[in-house]
């Protein structure tokens, strides 16, 4: 009895246990989910309410050119004719999510409307605005409203006063809005559920809603929380809201616009959003049923158990007796034992392998997590104090530094992400080369150049030699370069203070033979084989204080292998380790195919290419020349950096080398010079300059301020250097930092031979003379043209996103095609249809009719039409979606983002294998 009892009480505090763990459990989880969905509702009325202002903004900049307008013309009575609707109908265009722009009268009584002329007559329909406009106000946002036409969207206007030369008021003009442009926001936040998104006039006016966004119209949400209280006590915040038009409770955040008091709520309804926390309660609820279960079925089974066990040791007594009374079943029970024995050490043998291979991915995964938080706790930190403006107001000298944390952890995350994709595609056998003519010599020098502000931060001393012998290889450049980045910073993080690190390429065998030696930790001779396993690390815990995933050495051997060639190690602990790459004979370049001398200017009177857009051997190259020539005149150059010491110290280097020089420290100032009159030869711009507007997107505004102004822009991270300057248009160059003075060097002099060449198109600013139209390439971005003219290859081009159309006619602008731009598939139809295109480059989800419809539908056409040669463009790249491409009679697919160069050549090729088809020209 008293063995009985102890037992139960064994099993009482057993079966209290599971349940109180699993009460905590399902505690916690709710308190993470509900703290998960504030956040997803936080950040969605963020990026909403970005939204909204842009709309808003664009259009206040609409009416007041509007308003400009009718100010010249004289009143608004002045304006009904059709020019002045012209001029109203591009105001209009510029609008995105624009119904029409009106120009109303003092009384309210439309005088000319964008969408028709003559106009339609009509009186204003926003009674509360026209009062506030007359009383003064200086812009009104009014609540939704129903339009003609059944099935068209409500829209809300946006209105401003129009005032005569003695100030009286003569009118208004007004911009009418559709609220689907803000309502269908929320289609490009990828959320997992369907949200509540609303816009709200400072009095609760629904100016926009969804869902149910027509029933919505002249509705007021005044009457509620949010504006009963929540607004008075904070301008942004979240909770727990019950709406007053559906009645359905909601886990809501809200925001107050900026500059025009308009109100942004978004949220999910609080049933979805919980959903997942009730699927995961209910299981832990039936798994911790299963326990208790099996835990009184194990007690059952020790009370057998205890009278099994009398049992069996009587009847154990007499097998002992008849085993050693047979000395042959002895014998045998002595081999099976030992066979026992082995197969159990067999097991422990594999556990152990199980446990080291579970170890090293727990270990990665921690060193991952650590790897990712940290840089991102910088990130949100630093961004926080930014946003709350905890040092002051932004502007204040401290913020830069703020600014310049976020960048360096964002970039540290950027390549930690490139490094876990790249091994990911090795281990999915998708890695693939790119091959063609490299430099052994600049990849070395590049190299070198990235990771020296990490080695003399580190105390470590860096040097590179490369044999000439070696110098010109058959690989993938960008490869290579990764390769000997990978090599050189890992020996760099393990190497302490004092050592060095050496990279050496030479001929071993007739082979190219790179050796990466260091002076740092070593490795244990048992880890040298792991390290180059994904996941692992060496075993020593001075190894393990060093920061990193453990995929360098495993991926950089994946590339070596792509390549032809091996890695391997040798380390002695305490001395150094030495990394070998040894690559075939057949990678080495003779000296007549060799890419040309890096080093050697243009010479003559033509000036080289910007850029080398495909991998075929340049022509042999000149003698090397001794020294660098005398530059052929001086060039003007804006310089723009964000740090004064590189700032001054390069524009000391060009004004010695007779260059005159325009310094300026960020991205605004330098577009107040470019908008002026002063000459420019080049834009030399750092790419990061925190806070505000980066050197690319500063290229972007030069190139439409100053066509054909060459821009060099300069970088010290590696992702940044190395990559490809022809996304950002065919006058942009990259060059690293720090300088090279042979590189800055070659540059400035590939400049100044076009400027002498006459191949550069001139820099032209505001107010000066531009070039002839006969004088630049002949690019077409209109939205459809009925008739093929004679030129260049015209080509159609189906996206549904403006601002994917704008990215595209920019990536395609002086690429000698000429195209066409459309909005979703039925246009693409109708433009094939109605006109005669080379190819045509389809998006694959379009609203409406989506790209593989429309491709279906045109090659349902006859012959020429249904035999164009049709391209993809997609975010996709799963083998299911190439085989829908396929089926719907795609020719070949553009993977997104986008990158210009391998857009331009898929095209070239598509067009080149049409007319081989074809037997054109």
């Amino acid at each position: 009895m008293g063995r009985f009892l102890r037992g139960a009480l064994v099993m009482v505090v057993v079966l209290a246990a599971l349940a109180g763990n699993a009460g905590h459990r399902i505690y916690h989880d709710y308190q993470d989910t509900l703290q998960r969905r504030f956040a997803m509702v936080r950040d969605m009325a963020r990026l909403v309410d970005d939204h909204v202002h842009r709309t808003v903004r664009t259009a206040d900049v609409a009416l007041d050119q509007t308003a400009a307008m009718v100010a010249e013309a004289g009143g608004p009575q002045k304006v009904r004719d059709l020019k002045h609707w012209t001029r109203l109908r591009e105001y209009a265009a510029q609008l995105e999510g624009a119904d029409a722009i009106w120009i109303y009268d003092a009384d309210g009584r439309a005088v000319l409307e964008s969408a028709s002329f003559p106009n339609r007559i009509a009186d204003f329909a926003d009674p509360a605005g026209l009062a506030a406009l007359r009383g003064g106000a200086r812009l009104h946002v009014g609540a939704a409203q129903a339009v003609r036409g059944a099935g068209q969207p409500p829209v809300f206007p946006v209105s401003r006063p129009l005032y005569d030369d003695e100030g009286r008021f003569v009118g208004m003009a007004s911009a009418t809005i559709r609220v689907d442009s803000l309502t269908d926001f929320y289609a490009l936040l990828g959320v997992e559920f369907d949200p509540l998104i609303g816009v709200y006039g400072p009095a609760g006016e629904v100016i926009a809603r969804r869902p149910a966004t027509g029933e919505s119209v002249g509705r007021s949400v005044a009457a509620g929380l949010l504006f009963q209280s929540k607004l008075r006590e904070a301008p942004a915040g979240q909770l727990l809201l019950q709406s007053v038009l559906d009645g359905v409770s909601r886990i809501v955040a809200y925001r107050t616009v900026r500059d025009y008091g308009l109100v942004v709520l978004t949220g999910i309804g609080r049933d979805e959003a919980m959903a997942d926390w009730r699927t995961r309660t209910l299981h832990t609820v039936l798994e911790t049923a299963v326990g208790l279960l099996a835990i009184l079925a194990m007690l059952g089974w020790g009370l057998r158990y205890l009278d099994r066990e009398r049992k069996a040791q009587v009847a154990l007594a007499e097998a002992r007796s008849a085993v050693e009374r047979t000395s042959a079943e002895r014998d045998e029970t002595a081999r099976l034992v030992a066979e026992l024995d082995q197969a159990r050490d067999m097991a422990e043998t594999a556990r152990r392998a199980a446990e080291a291979a579970n170890r090293d991915k727990g270990e990665f995964l921690a060193g991952l997590s650590h790897e990712l938080r940290t840089p991102l706790n910088a990130v949100i930190g630093f961004s926080d104090l930014i946003a709350r403006e905890a040092e002051g107001p932004v502007g204040t000298p401290s913020y830069r530094q703020y600014a310049a944390n976020v960048r360096d952890s964002g970039q540290h995350v950027l390549e930690l992400i490139n490094e876990i994709l790249d091994h990911a595609r090795a281990e999915a056998g998708a890695l693939t080369l790119e091959e063609g003519p490299c430099d052994l010599d600049d990849a070395a020098d590049f190299a070198v150049r990235m990771l020296t502000p990490r080695a003399e931060h580190a105390g470590v001393l860096l040097s590179a030699v490369v044999e000439p012998a070696v110098r010109n290889l058959h690989g993938d450049d960008r490869r290579i370069r990764q390769i000997l980045l990978n090599l050189i910073a890992n020996a760099v993080k393990y190497t302490p203070s004092g050592g060095s690190v050496t990279l050496s390429a030479a001929l071993d065998d007739g082979a190219p033979v790179i050796r990466v030696i260091d002076t740092g930790l070593g490795i244990p001779a048992e880890d040298i084989d792991r390290v180059l396993e994904p996941f692992a690390r060496a075993g020593n815990a001075a190894s393990r204080e060093v920061e990193g995933a453990g995929l360098g050495l495993p991926l950089t051997k994946r590339l070596v292998e792509l390549h032809g060639g091996t890695l391997s190690l040798r380390s002695t602990l305490g001395v150094g380790t030495t990394v070998t790459v040894r690559l075939p004979a057949s990678r080495l370049l003779a000296a007549e195919s060799a890419p040309k001398e890096a080093g050697t200017p243009p010479v003559g009177p033509a000036a080289a290419p910007d850029f080398i857009l495909d991998s075929a051997p340049a022509p042999p190259a000149p003698a090397p020349v001794p020294s660098w020539p005398p530059f052929s005149g001086p060039l003007s150059v804006l310089l723009v950096d964000d740090d004064p010491t590189v700032r001054d110290m390069v524009a000391g280097l060009l004004r010695g080398w007779g260059h005159r020089v325009i310094a300026a420290a960020n991205a605004n100032e330098a577009l107040v010079v470019l908008d002026g009159h002063e000459p420019l030869d080049l834009l030399l711009s750092d790419v990061v300059m925190p806070p505000g507007m980066d050197g690319t997107e500063l290229a972007r505004h030069a190139a439409r301020m100053r066509p054909g102004l060459p821009v060099l822009l300069a970088s010290g991270f590696a992702a940044h250097a190395a990559g490809t300057p022809s996304a950002f248009g065919p006058d942009v160059a990259m060059i690293a930092k720090p300088f090279a003075i042979d590189d800055l060097r070659r540059q400035l002099a590939r400049i100044a031979a076009r400027q002498d060449g006459g191949a550069a198109r001139p820099a032209t600013a505001a107010g000066l003379p531009s070039p002839s139209p006969a004088a630049r390439p002949a690019v077409h971005t209109t939205e459809r043209s009925p008739e093929r003219s004679p030129g260049p290859p015209r080509l159609l081009i189906a996206e549904d996103l403006a601002i994917n159309r704008e990215l595209l006619a920019a990536l395609f602008r002086d690429s000698g095609y000429a195209i066409d731009l459309v909005a979703d598939g039925a246009a693409a139809v109708e433009a094939v249809e109605a006109g005669d295109y080379d190819l045509v480059l389809m998006d694959v989800q379009m609203p409406g009719m989506d790209g593989l419809e429309a491709s279906r539908t045109i090659r349902a056409m006859p012959p020429p039409r249904g035999d164009l040669p049709i391209l993809a463009l997609t975010a996709g790249s799963s083998e299911e979606e190439r085989r829908d491409c396929r089926e719907a009679g795609m020719n070949g697919h553009v993977g997104k983002p986008y990158d210009r160069e391998v857009l331009l050549r898929q095209v070239t090729r598509t067009l080149d294998a049409t007319r081989s088809r074809t037997g054109t020209a």
